[in-house]
């Protein structure tokens, strides 16, 4: 009992947190790499590191969606993470293959690192928006941790380690780690020595606010056009950055969040036949660039209308990572021997995630005369609004890398 207290008292306190850490004892069990904090990368690892996390995001989209049922939403960052964390500490075959699952560069540790202080720095909270994200190894209690991996997970923020007592309190242990992740967890399996526990919320204000005095049911429509049901509809008018999809023929939206902008919507909605599917099947990395390539500011005001939503999701990601042909860290202790000792062997990996969408801002839209022949100044696809009354995706990017932080997917209406 008296462990397992200790264990809500640390869990919790890392939950809030997020910079709480266990001693190390050294073990025989080493990996020697370069110190993160003697690197120097001198080039531009922007795009690279984009295009790395941008893959990783598509490549786990698509069976998280099928298994989703197309609606969801997660963290492929946040995963990404986590995996790189597992990476650093496995064995050599194991990690050439998370590593090129990652696109991580096996033989240069620095931009590696490089790449890890800015997929770890890009969900920040602040007063207007409140971004919690907490990455876990909990671990048995009396497993001794390889110091190099620890510091290299420390001094990069890849995860916190917390111990429990999972080999002699199971059932008490799941309980609490349900109770820490406010979820039901119904695939949680403690029977190896670790589980991975990811945890990522999100709540903010509108940069611009929509107006809460036409929030009203609309129908929300099938791709083939049939009412699912209903939803509450936020609606503004106002200027705003579009762009038009070719290649998957779809209509996209950008909308900033905070005063500062720091973070940014993308939706999309297909124009005609709304069936996400075919998108999610299709769309690479390079389709992210041309998406952000692609958005311009309207000339005049559009008619925007976006469902208001909370939608919640736990993913299996131990599940997603075997459909993308990861198998060896939850099957083989030996391949997680570099992390501790006994290996940390996780038997599970559980990522839930919360996002709220609702109508809040800082800032009204400003009055603008309604001009409405005036030309928008966007591709004529666009039209000259973007009604979310169908099936859409959306996620929440940062405005200095365009990392995906949340991605998401609308197919199953508020109201039935």
């Amino acid at each position: 009992m008296q462990t397992l207290i200790i264990l809500c008292l640390v869990a919790c306190s890392v939950l809030i947190s997020g910079q709480q850490h266990l001693p190390v004892v050294p073990s025989s069990s080493i990996q020697y790499t370069s110190d993160p904090g003697l690197c120097n990368v001198n080039r531009d690892y922007i795009r690279d590191y984009r295009s790395a996390t941008y893959d990783f995001c598509l490549f786990s989209l698509r069976p998280v969606a099928v298994r989703s049922n197309f609606n969801f939403v997660y963290s492929p960052i946040s995963i990404w993470t986590i995996v790189a964390a597992i990476a650093e500490g496995a064995d050599p075959l194991t990690q050439q293959k998370l590593f090129q699952l990652l696109h991580l560069p096996p033989h240069d540790p620095c931009l590696r690192y490089a790449f890890y202080q800015l997929a770890t720095s890009r969900a920040i909270p602040s007063n207007e928006v409140n971004i919690r994200n907490n990455r876990i190894l909990l671990i048995n209690e009396g497993t001794t941790l390889n110091p190099t991996w620890h510091d290299i997970v420390v001094k990069n923020s890849l995860l916190d380690v917390v111990t429990a007592p999972i080999k002699y309190n199971s059932v008490a242990t799941a309980n609490e780690i349900k109770r820490i992740m406010s979820a039901r967890l119904p695939t949680l399996d403690l029977s190896g020595n670790s589980v991975l526990l990811d945890t990522i919320d999100y709540n903010g204000l509108w940069t611009t606010a929509f107006a809460d005095a036409v929030i009203e049911r609309a129908p929300f429509y099938s791709p083939q056009g049939e009412v699912l049901g209903s939803v509450d509809m936020m609606r503004v008018r106002r200027r705003a950055r579009m762009g038009y999809i070719k290649a998957v023929n779809a209509k996209v939206l950008e909308l900033s969040v905070g005063s500062d902008e720091r973070y940014r919507m993308i939706f999309g909605v297909v124009i005609g036949n709304a069936d996400i599917k075919p998108v999610v099947a299709a769309v690479t990395s390079e389709t992210v660039f041309q998406v952000i390539d692609s958005l311009r500011e309207s000339a005049v005001p559009i008619d925007v209308a976006i469902p208001r939503m909370v939608i919640s999701s736990e993913i299996d990601v131990r599940v997603i990572l075997k459909d993308l042909g990861i198998t060896e860290i939850f099957t083989d202790p030996a391949a997680t021997r570099y992390i501790s000792d006994p290996p940390a062997f996780p038997s599970s990996f559980l990522q839930r995630t919360t996002f709220v969408l609702n109508s809040t801002g800082l800032y009204t839209p400003p009055q603008e005369p309604d001009i409405y022949n005036a030309p928008t100044g966007l591709d004529l696809a666009l039209g000259r609004d973007f009604i979310a009354d169908r099936p859409f995706l959306f996620g929440l990017f940062d405005v200095e890398t365009y990392t995906c932080i949340m991605a998401a997917a609308y197919t199953s209406p508020t109201y039935i």
